[in-house]
């Protein structure tokens, strides 16, 4: 890979000295701010200043921890990675271990004079909102001890995950398969959605049954380290007084529990639509009978068809222009200076992600292959980086950190207009009704396949909070079900489906996944509004990116108009969803006649 498609991570740290230098200079801040120890209750200047110099290890901590992280999943196999990422991993323990206290101290002090040192102090406005939101944890806050053995032990907590990662992304050795065009190819994590796309159904069967077989293999030792990191979270959650481990979870994403419970309701209530695209779906392939292998190809698509990376860029370009001239300057910007680490490469780390890094700028982690599908994803992942470098240059270092119930609305919105860009200038009929199927399968893959999930997590919490004893075969089973309701009778579930929980990393990050439905819902909303040139819409968007962190997630989406603990939201996307379905049946008529 040339170096124009790598990370420069010298925008970060131009040598290993500097990084070191980032790092001293982290511990002589914990040191002044270890200073403030039992002093805080007595003035709201040492409030100010602990935050102050707190707020200074969390500048720096972002770029180190960004620093170990992009260069780990640069090449996951390299030892001088690995140890530096463990070492970044010990910073962060060190980090919680002293400063735990301040939140501690902080929750002593009594709500009013709280409150007055608030009110009367001007410097302390700037850390109000972390400040009020300790006053509303107060409850799930433990003694001094427990809270000082809790971060003690949050190398622990990770251990699942990361023992995990590590597993399935160097560990795992993928059999090879037999391609479209007759020749043996080694199937990987980053390409097997390209083969379960392939329009020959002895390819979509070999990636089918050779993926779901190498986690078959190893679903034992997979199931046990999901049911320690299940196990761990449900353990803490009681531990804090939280009424369920989905209490804490919606309440560390400023959402509710009626937010998550209103999704999948919805989702519930309008399954039969789903069911009714299966359907379609079948009738497209012209099977006899679908199978849940054949849920991914696109009847239409010429999977032959590459995009080039630079053209990928000219596109996605053209797709956000509605997101006005500023936000467009940008992303040519990131394009142009190495933000994006753009080819999978061997040990590097599998899928997508975005990292924000406060006071530099953020990176993009992708593995292109040159299919549509990662045209999306670019587009997807710099919704990511623009929210991250909208709020990194608004906010504080603390208050720029939004939560994912708000961070999956803007790379949405992003795909879902780049979508529409798509099927406005399509003047082919089959390639229109390809990109229709395709925005189609996205909005299946997101609202109702996320949702699915998060049933999947929600039913597993729960049993593991009622003391239930769990295998490898009961949570196969759940998920089999659930893939039994969630698709309908149209559609054959092959066994090795009940496997597929096991490929899913988020599940290690507890309750995550519904984000994605919500923040399609939401991004739906805002997308129509972008498109129909509501006024003064880009302004209140770009301005909710603006916020980051500083204000609760609920209430950011309100400043856009959207209320994701009503109905509406969802109810609006199943609609969006029930639409693109006809049209689509509209267009294959055109295409018949």
């Amino acid at each position: 890979m040339e170096n124009k498609y790598k990370w420069n991570l010298n925008d970060i740290y131009s040598s290993n000295d500097e990084f070191g230098d980032d790092v001293k200079k982290i511990y002589e801040l914990l040191k002044t701010v270890e200073n403030y120890k039992g002093k805080l209750a007595k003035s709201s200047q040492n409030i100010y200043e602990c935050y102050r110099n707190y707020e200074s290890i969390i500048e720096k901590f972002d770029k180190v921890y960004a620093y170990g992280m992009l260069k780990y999943h640069q090449n996951m196999a390299n030892t001088a990675n690995i140890e530096l990422f463990k070492k970044v991993e010990n910073i962060s323990t060190d980090i919680s271990t002293k400063t735990v206290f301040i939140t501690l101290e902080i929750t002593d002090i009594p709500e009013e004079k709280l409150l007055e040192y608030i009110n009367t102090n001007d410097k302390l406005k700037r850390y109000e909102r972390v400040l009020k939101e300790i006053i509303e944890d107060k409850k799930h806050v433990l003694s001094n001890k427990e809270e000082d053995i809790i971060a003690n032990l949050s190398d622990l907590f990770s251990a699942p995950e990361n023992t995990y990662d590590i597993f399935t992304n160097t560990e795992f050795k993928y059999p090879n398969i037999i391609d479209e065009n007759g020749k043996k190819v080694e199937l990987t994590d980053g390409t097997y959605s390209k083969y379960m796309g392939s329009l020959k159904k002895e390819v979509r069967i070999s990636a089918f049954n050779s993926m779901y077989s190498l986690y078959k293999k190893h679903i034992n030792t997979i199931t046990e380290l999901y049911l320690a990191r299940v196990k761990t979270d449900t353990t803490i959650s009681k531990l804090r007084r939280y009424k369920s481990s989905l209490e804490k979870a919606v309440k560390n994403d400023d959402a509710s529990i009626k937010v998550y419970n209103s999704l999948i309701e919805v989702v519930n209530e309008n399954l039969n639509i789903n069911h009714k695209y299966i359907e379609l779906k079948k009738k497209m392939l012209g099977l006899d009978e679908m199978h849940i292998y054949d849920v991914y190809v696109n009847a239409f698509k010429n999977n032959n068809e590459e995009v080039n990376y630079e053209e990928a860029k000219n596109i996605v370009l053209k797709g956000l222009a509605p997101l006005g001239e500023s936000y467009i300057n940008m992303l040519k910007y990131a394009f142009d200076n190495r933000w994006i680490d753009v080819y999978e490469e061997k040990n590097k780390r599998s899928g997508a992600y975005s990292c924000g890094v406060y006071g530099v700028h953020p990176y993009i982690l992708t593995n292109y292959t040159g299919t549509t599908r990662d045209v999306s994803t670019i587009a997807h992942e710099l919704g990511h980086s623009m929210h991250s470098y909208y709020a990194n240059n608004t906010q504080n270092a603390i208050d720029a950190n939004y939560t994912i119930m708000v961070a999956e609305v803007a790379s949405t919105v992003n795909e879902i207009l780049l979508s529409q860009y798509l099927i406005n200038n399509e003047k082919d009929l089959k390639k229109k009704a390809a990109l229709i199927n395709e925005r189609i399968d996205d909005i299946r893959a997101t609202l109702i396949r996320q949702s699915m999930f998060a049933e999947f997590e929600k039913i597993v919490h729960e049993k593991i909070e009622n003391k239930e004893i769990l295998t490898s075969d009961t949570l196969c089973d759940i998920y089999y079900n659930l893939n039994k309701k969630y698709f309908g009778t149209g559609i054959i579930l092959d066994e090795n489906i009940k496997y597929e929980w096991a490929r899913i990393p988020h599940f290690y990050s507890c309750f995550y996944v519904y984000k994605y439905a919500t923040g399609i819902s939401a991004a739906i909303a805002i997308a129509k509004k972008i498109l129909s040139k509501e006024d003064g819409i880009l302004d209140k968007y770009i301005n909710m990116l603006k916020q980051g962190g500083a204000k609760k997630s609920i209430d950011l989406l309100k400043m856009v108009d959207v209320d994701l603990e009503s109905k509406k939201p969802y109810e609006d996307a199943f609609e969006f969803y029930k639409n693109s379905i006809e049209e689509l049946e509209n267009i294959i008529e055109k295409i018949k006649q």
